[in-house]
């Protein structure tokens, strides 16, 4: 493999709010990067949109820029899943502002469509692109297509309306197996299987991408959190990955059986496609957490607490050996294992001795905890004892985080040496694509932990069962806080 270590795959990673495009060679090495913001607007409560032509042409800019000086064998896309974009095939021009995952403006259509036992999220694509169509395009006359991110950047690229089995899983749109769109839905959301991308492996040849008269193919298209899988090395089932970040994300990889459903299962999983190559499709399972930076960040800007996320650990080591203050990040709810949107964040266990450095480690141990939760609910539902977990994502530069995410989770932690695992892994998809990584199993040598972080042996059984008596009464206090809001489930 030494005379292959040239090949670099230019992987575009399209964040919520940022954009890299990056050269990945066969080592996982990001070689060089060029990154940028684009505008993500929130025009009323609920509603959150993005420009999509303006997402376009900064990808198109940061691939111009990064091809100019570092000559690239073929484009692998990453990107943030369920935002949804309609537009006119023949213009290219998007119908209205594109709507960003996080936008909850369906939710009553969501509601009405489950009294007629259709199950859909307003995180989901499905009610989105009906929205925009209905809207729009009210008699499906114009011949309008929507699609997620993934599938509008390929038909600007390339031409070719395609989407990708991990994302295709995410749109609500589709049967369990993710083989095809599921009729019952369309007709009921009014969306022609014409308007939607052809569903395709995650690895595999997409079309010809153009940047700047330079022709590359484009080999590889997955979800940002499957991508990070591959980051990390899940390449077999009954591994599991977390990534703390803005929010955090367990996923585990299950295996080719496919699930009977794609609703939430009893511990408040999801089932998603991992990735897919040829005919083979891996399943896995998601656990989701909807703050754990943003609860730092949130704690220091908002209420003072450290000067920074940066300095907050340091606070939170001067806190008395005894403290038992515990922080609640459910600042727009609580997720898995709860799925409760009326709760609230709160701090519990406060004493007139709480100090800041008290609420510091609280809120570390807060987050700790909710990931905990996730770890927790991907076992149960997917009957798999984790024995390590790999992670990644900014809050790993925290080691008390850290530590305190084993001691709850009771669990080893292989910390990512790449701190853009998603990037990574959609680069290395581009290489089992390209042929220049000949199998899967060459990533387990590839990648390799930075750090491990195992339990503390004076962390025992008791303090264990004493620090999670103490989150649960928490999130009983946090729960159920606006009635309306908790009754509402999807």
């Amino acid at each position: 493999m030494n005379q292959l270590h040239e090949t670099l795959i230019a992987v575009l990673d399209i964040g919520t709010s940022n954009i890299r495009a990056s050269a990945v060679s066969l080592s996982g090495t990001v070689t060089a990067e060029f990154r940028s913001t684009f505008t993500k607007l929130s025009p009323t409560r609920g509603f959150v949109e993005f420009d999509a032509e303006e997402l376009f042409q900064t990808c198109l800019r940061l691939m111009k820029s990064l091809l100019s000086e570092t000559p690239c064998s073929a484009i692998a896309l990453t990107n943030q899943r369920a935002s949804a974009v309609v537009f006119d095939p023949v213009s290219k021009i998007p119908v209205c502002m594109g709507q960003s995952w996080q936008d909850l403006r369906t939710a009553p259509m969501c509601l009405a469509l489950k009294a007629s036992g259709i199950s859909l999220s307003p995180n989901q694509s499905a009610t989105k692109i009906s929205l925009m169509m209905d809207l729009f395009d009210k008699d499906r006359s114009r011949g309008l297509l929507g699609g997620t991110i993934d599938a509008w950047i390929c038909f600007r690229l390339t031409g070719e309306f395609k989407t990708d089995h991990t994302n295709a899983a995410m749109t609500g749109l589709v049967e369990p197996t993710v083989s095809r769109y599921d009729p019952t839905i369309l007709s009921k959301l009014k969306i022609p299987i014409k308007a939607l991308p052809e569903i395709v492996p995650s690895i595999g040849y997409l079309g010809e991408a153009e940047i700047d008269g330079l022709f590359l193919p484009l080999v590889a298209i997955l979800g940002d959190q499957q991508a990070s899988m591959l980051g990390q090395a899940i390449t077999v089932p009954k591994r599991a990955k977390a990534t703390f970040g803005t929010g955090a994300m367990v996923d585990i990889l299950t295996g080719e059986q496919g699930p009977t459903t794609t609703a939430r299962l009893s511990h408040g999983t999801f089932p998603i496609v991992a990735r897919s190559k040829g005919d083979q499709i891996l399943f896995g399972l998601e656990a989701i957490g909807l703050h754990a930076g943003s609860a730092v960040d949130f704690v220091c800007a908002n209420l003072g607490i450290a000067d920074s996320p940066a300095s907050i650990e340091a606070l939170a080591r001067e806190t008395h050996s005894r403290s038992n203050e515990v922080f609640v990040p459910a600042l727009t709810g609580l997720a898995t294992p709860y799925w409760d949107f009326g709760a609230l964040a709160c701090f519990a266990n406060i004493t007139h001795a709480t100090t800041k450095s008290d609420l510091a480690n609280a809120t570390l141990a807060g987050v700790a905890h909710l990931g905990a939760d996730l770890i927790e609910a991907i076992e149960a539902d997917s009957q798999v004892a984790l024995e390590s977990l790999s992670v990644d994502g900014g809050m790993t530069q925290n080691q008390l985080f850290l530590q305190h995410l084993a001691n709850f989770s009771q669990k080893r932690l292989r910390i990512s040496s790449a701190k853009e695992a998603t990037t990574v892994g959609a680069g290395l998809a581009g290489h089992l694509a390209m042929g220049t990584l000949p199998h899967i199993s060459y990533i387990d040598e590839i990648i390799s932990p930075i750090q491990i972080v195992d339990p503390e042996r004076a962390f025992d059984m008791h303090q264990a069962e004493m620090s999670k008596d103490s989150w649960l009464k928490a999130v009983e206090i946090s729960r159920n806080s606006v009635p309306e809001l908790s009754t509402v489930t999807f």
